[in-house]
């Protein structure tokens, strides 16, 4: 047991033990890699902002990772057949959405919108945009299943995106990582064979660093996954550089003081404990130095600076390794550890080095300036310009990287990755005011610098939509109006020809009275002359008789009958010229009252198109009240009281039913039930040396039962079952395998192995019990509770305002229906009274008709009857000239006396009745032209009003038209009913959130958005809208920028920031360590200015190395700060190393401080510059990774670490000479006045 002790076997027993737990239990290392591959910023930077509204957006972006396919045509433009390809191959996609979990796309072919925006402008390339949900599925699954079928025969096709991205730069780095280390262990070997002579002490120093990488790493891993620790994709290189760098570089300093105590006759343990108490004293100080630089990452806030913190856990497990697996090795080989060398002997002096030292120590000043000199220039040559584009990690061979350039190259530069402008109210966005406040930033964005387009849910085409401007919306009123003023134009033209008609139609009355007055005296003469000539015909008839009795009383009648005939002829006359005047006035009433008429119908016409724009309104006005659009206000008023009872419900269900507490008893009650069960399989050890070959397996097996019976007694029915499971299965495994190894004649050391296997399977469940327990599932169901209950407690506040709005908006849109209809009733009842004024006009044409016939016919009767009376005058004088004939003829004239008496009797009988005709119709006419009067005095007023009103309307066109020309009308409007128009609701889906309190604007830039340009604007546009909605209902409202240009904006602003605080504090720490170390206040600040002035003329001088052989005008962002901690951190080792030995050489009989710092240059730079050739050559062996973050950090600390070696010995001999002894000005004096003698 002495000689175990004594050679360590314990200590390389239990590091195997260690090494073999690190190896099982290290994660899956490319998954842990991918899910921490992002870059975490602070919450409240503007990305994270705008990150969080899209995570609240809805389903359709929620946890989904963003995926772009990729359609080009290497030669030509897409033909017709290629464009059906692509269109199937997107079918395929589409048509089966669970299969590759697609939450929402964007196709090039869709609409009119992707067309512009999806198609590119030279015809050769299509862009697909997918959220595909991350559930269950890890980003490299997604792409591998859309890679493979998105293939298009004909065409070139990539799957690329950011999440596409990201997962392609971490794979890099992950085989990056195999060459590097592959090549390190390589390097490390043979630099060590050199230095050493032997090919034993390479081995063991690579054992000795993997035992600390492998033990480290499974620890920082363990603890990122199950505790959050700090983690990026260069954790883990970082971790294999430093700890095999610094760890060979302890091992050298180690082996080196372990072979020089050899060399000095000391025995192997003499030596071990000799060099561990020298030059572990050395290791500890070094290593702690840097322990504590590193562990001062872990206050930095930037997710990438703090995840260098795992290399200070690998550091700590390091030293531990070295100290306690190193004497192991060291004890049981001895010298044969440095085989096949048998001189031992210690370093020599460094000649380079000594040589430094001398010449500063005597030229202090000078060495100085000239070190300044020479290292001022690089330090400010350094320009910080940085490159924050993480594609360019990526080789342009991997495809994702192709399909990202081919977009660029095609579209946009920023068409590839858009930004996004997110805009979060805590009202809803879906009304006119809100979107006119949407629409007028969408063009601020869109007349902003380097701003390709940017569309929103009111130019979702990136292009104004004509309709909702004010401008066009006057148009289409201006077209109103000039119709309506065509009309009204008409009204006037018919008002005059219908006042020109009444005029026509007064006089024609006036002269149909002026002839019926006539009219009527003649008749009444008719009637006087009737009756003369009924006398005379009795008397005719009288004297026909008595004429037969003589022709005296012949003579004598045929004079009065003649005179009496010449007085018919004379009444006949006047009779004939009245009606001829009748008939003339007859005719001109009725031309006239046509034009009366036709007046009255344009009237009319007029009057019915407005009664039916009236209607057309009105129709409109119930068609969107009437019907499903009442049932849904009222199911909406119903169902909002619903909802808020379900939510409360709900809310009340779980606070009820998720008893968090009882299921955290329950785990804490398997977690110890399994800890029983430990116990019961350690006393089974405990007693296992007793176990012989009789061993009864069943026995076993009922013993294994009972205890896990008991071991879970405790645990919840739901639990219940599967623990018992697990347990008696882990348990029965284990003891089977002890019982068996028994049976067979197994020895009791290893049945006790067997049972402390079991023992560890038991601790295994415990632990799995824990982890259950301190998993994140309560505090989940926690987090649900909360919630809701937020939930239910906005609902009830939103609920009776949500009510209110829609009793108001019932109401008022009532009331615009209401005033429609009274409209059109009014406008009826004018169209009424116009077809009226029409009828009555076509009845008094149709009477007056009549009329003019009837006079026609009186006038011709009376010219029959004058003819008549001519030809009786002409027949009398006949008469009275042939008495002869007349005698003969006698009694035909009685008889022809007698007929003549017979109808003037009749004709007298007549004439009262034609006198009260021509009466009545004089009276009529006297009516008519009085409202005819009437009429021709009242149209003017009608056709006065009737112009004042298109008066009015030109004016007011006139005003309007002007409002249209002017910039006034150039502005946003939106009708409500617009906002049910399908193309909207598409658009307002797409680019407001599911609650519409949330809308985005998509901002594609010129630019790529990785560059400067891009950057800055994308934040300075989002300050821009800020300022926009000053005054305005959104100037409450969260705006924030997303998308990748806002996401490097703030890592800029973030790791600047961050860089500068980190760096003080590391400097800080490691200056507090220095001065422990050094025991000096000024030597910390000698060095930690010595390894400042090697960064910066290393990243200045970097700067024109990767210009010059990398072509790449600037270094990539993460440069400056890894190579700061890098070589501040592995840098202040070599000053320990020094400033460590400088104090021993003191007690070594070296008094000045001159003189130790000389032979301290002498004896430790052949260990730094040893040492400084790994370290390079352990971060040179980055180079070949390809990665250009690590390609720029390895030239950055190669070239620091060799200003280091040169310039380390000038400033802290320098330093120590002026501090401590300063300087002799009198022997410059002395020699000038030799010089002057």
């Amino acid at each position: 047991m002495q000689k175990f002790l004594k050679n360590h076997v314990f200590s390389l027993i239990a590091w195997v033990l260690i090494l073999i737990i690190s190896v099982v239990a290290l994660p899956n290392i490319t998954e842990l890699t991918n899910a921490h591959s992002d870059i975490t910023l602070p919450s409240n930077v503007e990305s994270n902002v705008a990150q969080s509204i899209e995570n609240n957006w809805g389903a359709k972006k929620k946890n989904t990772y963003a995926i772009a396919l990729v359609f080009n045509k290497e030669h030509g433009k897409l033909t017709d057949a290629d464009k059906q390809a692509i269109n199937n191959t997107l079918d395929k996609f589409t048509n089966d959405k669970s299969k590759y979990g697609i939450k929402d796309t964007l196709l090039p072919d869709s609409n009119i919108a992707t067309r512009k925006k999806l198609q590119s402008k030279d015809g050769t390339t299509w862009v697909a945009q997918f959220n595909v949900s991350k559930k269950g599925r890890t980003v490299e699954q997604v792409y591998n299943q859309m890679n493979r079928d998105v293939k298009t025969q004909g065409l070139r096709t990539y799957v690329t995106g950011a999440d596409v991205l990201q997962h392609d730069f971490s794979a890099s780095i992950q085989e990056g990582i195999k060459k590097t280390e592959a090549i390190t262990v390589v390097f490390i070997f043979i630099v060590l064979i050199i230095v050493f002579k032997s090919p034993i002490v390479p081995l063991i120093s690579l054992l000795t660093v993997g035992v600390s990488f492998l033990t480290s790493f499974s620890i920082v891993t363990n603890l990122v996954e199950h505790a959050n620790f700090p983690f990026s994709n260069f954790t883990q290189v970082f971790m294999v550089i430093v700890l095999f760098g610094i760890g060979t570089d302890y091992n050298i300093l180690l082996y080196d003081k372990f072979k020089e105590d050899l060399g000095k006759g000391m025995d192997k343990y003499k030596a071990m404990h000799d060099a561990l108490r020298n030059a572990g004293k050395t290791i500890l100080y070094s290593g702690s130095s840097i322990l504590i630089g590193f562990t001062a990452l872990s206050l930095a806030k930037f997710s990438i600076y703090r995840s260098a913190v795992g290399v200070a856990v690998g550091v700590a497990v390091l030293l531990v390794v070295l100290l306690t697996l190193n004497p192991f090795f060291m004890a049981v080989l001895g010298k044969k550890m440095f085989w096949p060398v048998k001189k031992f002997t210690g370093e020599s002096d460094d000649k380079l080095w000594h040589g430094i030292s001398a010449s500063t120590l005597k030229h202090p000043i000078i060495y100085l300036a000239v070190l300044a000199v020479v290292t001022v220039p690089f330090m400010l040559m350094y320009s910080g310009h940085l490159n924050y584009d993480d594609t360019d990690e990526i080789a342009d061979s991997v495809p994702s990287k192709q399909g990202l350039l081919v977009v660029q190259k095609h579209f946009s530069k920023g068409m590839a990755e858009p930004s996004y402008l997110y805009i979060q109210s805590k009202h809803r966005l879906d009304n006119e005011e809100n979107l006119k406040l949407i629409d007028q930033l969408t063009r601020q964005l869109q007349q902003s610098k380097d701003v390709s387009f940017a569309t929103s849910v009111t130019q979702p085409y990136g292009q104004p939509i004509d309709m909702l401007y004010v401008n066009n919306q006057l148009n289409t009123v201006n077209d109103g109006v000039d119709q309506a003023r065509s009309g009204l134009g008409k009204l006037s033209k018919g008002a005059n020809k219908v006042a020109n008609g009444a005029n026509r139609l007064r006089d024609g009355a006036d002269q149909l009275q002026d002839g019926t007055g006539r009219l009527q005296s003649g008749a009444q003469q008719l009637v006087g002359g009737t009756s003369r000539l009924q006398n005379g015909a009795q008397q005719l008839q009288s004297g026909a008789t008595r004429l037969q009795n003589g022709s005296n009383q012949l003579v004598s009648g045929a004079a009065r009958l003649e005179t009496g005939a010449g007085r018919l002829a004379s009444g006949t006359h006047a009779l004939q010229s009245g009606a001829s005047s009748l008939q003339s006035g007859a005719n001109k009433l009725q031309n006239g009252a046509n034009s009366l008429q036709a007046g009255t119908k344009t009237l009319q016409n007029g009057t019915q198109q407005m009664a039916n724009q009236l209607q057309q309104l009105s129709s409109q006005l119930s068609n969107q009240l009437s019907g499903s659009n009442k049932q849904q206000l009222a199911a909406l008023q119903t169902a909002l009281p619903q909802i808020n009872s379900g939510i409360q419900q709900l809310n009340a269900a779980l606070g009820n039913s998720v008893d968090v507490s009882s299921a955290t008893s329950g785990l804490a009650a398997v977690q110890k039930q399994a800890a029983q069960l430990e116990s019961s399989l350690k006393e089974l050890q405990s007693a296992a040396g007793s176990v012989g070959s009789s061993v009864s397996q069943a026995d076993v097996q009922l013993a294994i039962s009972a205890a896990v019976q008991s071991a879970v007694k405790d645990v919840p029915s739901d639990q219940k079952q599967a623990a018992q499971q697990a347990a008696t299965a882990a348990a029965t495994q284990a003891v089977q395998s002890v019982v068996q190894k028994a049976q067979a004649g197994a020895n009791t050391d290893k049945l006790k192995s067997a049972m402390q296997n079991a023992t560890q399977a038991a601790q295994g469940l415990q632990g799995s019990m824990a982890a259950m327990q301190q998993s994140d599932l309560m505090t989940q169901l926690q987090s649900l509770k909360t919630q809701v209950n937020t939930l239910a407690q906005a609902s009830n506040q939103a609920l009776p305002g949500a009510a209110t709005a829609l009793n108001q908006l019932s109401s008022g849109l009532s009331q615009v229906q209401s005033a429609a209809s009274a409209g059109v009733a009014g406008a009826n009842k004018l169209n009424s009274g116009a077809a009226a004024l029409n009828s009555g006009a076509g009845r008094l044409s149709t009477g007056l008709g009549s009329l003019a016939s009837g006079a026609g016919r009186l006038n011709v009767g009376v010219g029959q009857l004058n003819s008549g009376a001519g030809q009786l005058q002409s027949g009398l004088g006949t008469l009275a000239n042939g008495a002869g004939t007349l005698n003969t003829g006698l009694g035909t004239l009685a008889n022809g006396a007698g007929q003549l008496n017979n109808g003037v009797g009749q004709l007298a009988s007549q004439a009262p009745q034609l006198i009260s005709g021509i009466g009545q119709l004089n009276s009529g006419a006297g009516q008519l032209a009085s409202g005819a009067g009437k009429l021709a005095s009242r149209v003017p007023q009608l056709t006065t009003g009737i112009d004042t009103v298109n008066s009015g309307l030109g004016q007011g066109e006139t005003y309007l038209k002007g409002l249209g020309s002017s910039a006034a009308a150039d502005t946003f409007y939106i009708p409500k009913e617009f906002l049910k128009n399908d193309m909207f609701k598409k658009s307002m889906d797409v680019y407001l959130s599911p609650d519409k309190k949330s809308a985005q604007i998509i901002v594609v830039f010129n630019s790529n958005p990785s560059a400067t340009e891009a950057t800055d604007e994308s934040q300075e546009l989002s300050a821009m809208a800020k300022k926009t909605f000053q005054g305005t209902t959104l100037k409450n409202a969260k705006v924030a920028m997303g998308g990748q240009s806002s996401k490097i904006k703030d890592t800029k602003s973030v790791a600047s920031g961050d860089f500068i605080r980190t760096a003080a504090i590391m400097l800080i720490g490691i200056g507090i360590a220095l001065m422990f170390v050094t025991r000096s206040l000024l030597q910390p600040v000698y060095i930690l200015g010595t390894l400042l002035i090697a960064y910066l003329c290393s990243l200045s001088i970097n700067q024109w190395i990767v210009k010059a052989v990398l072509g790449r005008s600037m270094l990539t962002w993460n440069t400056p700060f890894f190579s700061f901690i890098m070589l501040i951190a592995l840098g202040v080792d070599y000053s320990i190393f020094l400033m460590t030995r400088y104090n021993e050489l003191k007690e070594e009989g070296f008094t000045t401080p001159s003189s130790r710092i000389l032979k301290a240059c002498a004896i430790i730079g052949t260990v730094v510059i040893s040492a400084a050739i790994i370290l390079g050559g352990t971060f040179a062996a980055l180079i070949p990774s390809g990665i250009p973050t690590l390609i720029e950090v390895a030239l950055t600390v190669d070239v620091g670490l060799l200003i280091l070696v040169f310039i380390l010995p000038i400033t802290l001999s320098a330093a120590v000479k002026l501090t401590y002894e300063g300087i002799d000005f009198s022997k410059y004096f002395k020699r000038n006045r030799t010089n002057n003698n």
